[in-house]
């Protein structure tokens, strides 16, 4: 293998590594969202038809309001672009259970493009170790 080519590997392996590691990053980030998205089915289920029980209510992240649970039969969801409908618990829990289904379902097909860079990885790791110690470099 030429020098040319040695430095084409190296920088391919350079490449695959920075994509690798923005692919655990989103990795991570989908693996989180999925544990939030559980909690909140657990969070519904601990409210699905109480009353007039104290809560806090959250504002923005880390800042709560002090409420009252009116109605443990009805709650409010983001179904995307900014819209809000109502929904029963039982409604709402099975939007939540598919999103988390979806999320599972991405964080699978992310682990599994991510274990194909690595062999990629190890491929080209065994051609440049190779050449270089044909070149005795």
């Amino acid at each position: 293998m030429e020098e040319a080519e040695i430095k084409e590997k190296y920088f391919q392996l350079q490449m695959a590594a920075e994509q690798m590691k923005k692919m655990h990053a989103q990795l991570q980030a989908v693996e989180a969202k999925a544990r939030e998205i559980e909690d909140s089915i657990s969070s519904l289920e601990k409210i699905k038809g109480k009353k007039n029980v104290p809560m806090l209510a959250p504002i923005v992240e880390g800042v709560f309001l002090p409420a009252e649970l009116k109605s443990g039969t009805d709650v409010i969801v983001n179904v995307g672009a900014g819209v809000c409908v109502k929904k029963n618990v039982d409604g709402a829990k099975s939007l939540l259970e598919d999103r988390f289904k979806e999320m599972n379902q991405y964080a699978k097909e992310v682990h599994a493009e991510l274990e194909q860079t690595a062999e990629a990885v190890k491929g080209i790791e065994k051609e440049v170790t190779g050449a270089l110690a044909d070149k005795n470099v």
